[in-house]
């Protein structure tokens, strides 16, 4: 089964510039799962790109310590995300697992 509307929720951060997500093309057929690993992807990339700032920090490679705290923030929020819409998926499974036929 193919959801289609979902295109749009991982557009948002890409729609504002924020940054959350890579800027690629998404096809207008990908399923849910393929929306989903990419998003668990994106932010794990954001996630190590915030380690390795902070190690840059440390190791007076880098100076700007605005950088490191907007990119450990895109992170947060990537990751928030992706946990926010798979809570919603659970809900939803264990909503139609209860239901009578």
């Amino acid at each position: 089964m193919k959801i289609q509307e979902l295109n749009n929720v991982f557009e948002i951060g890409k729609n504002k510039n924020l940054g959350l997500f890579e800027d690629k093309k998404l096809k207008s057929g990908s399923t849910f799962s393929e929306l989903f690993a990419d998003a668990i992807s994106n932010a794990n990339l954001l996630e190590k790109k915030g380690e390795v700032l902070a190690e840059d920090l440390a190791t007076g490679q880098l100076n700007n310590i605005h950088e490191i705290m907007i990119n450990t923030q895109k992170a947060e929020i990537a990751m928030q995300l992706v946990l926010q819409v798979r809570n919603k998926v659970l809900d939803a499974y264990r909503e139609i697992s209860r239901m009578q036929i």
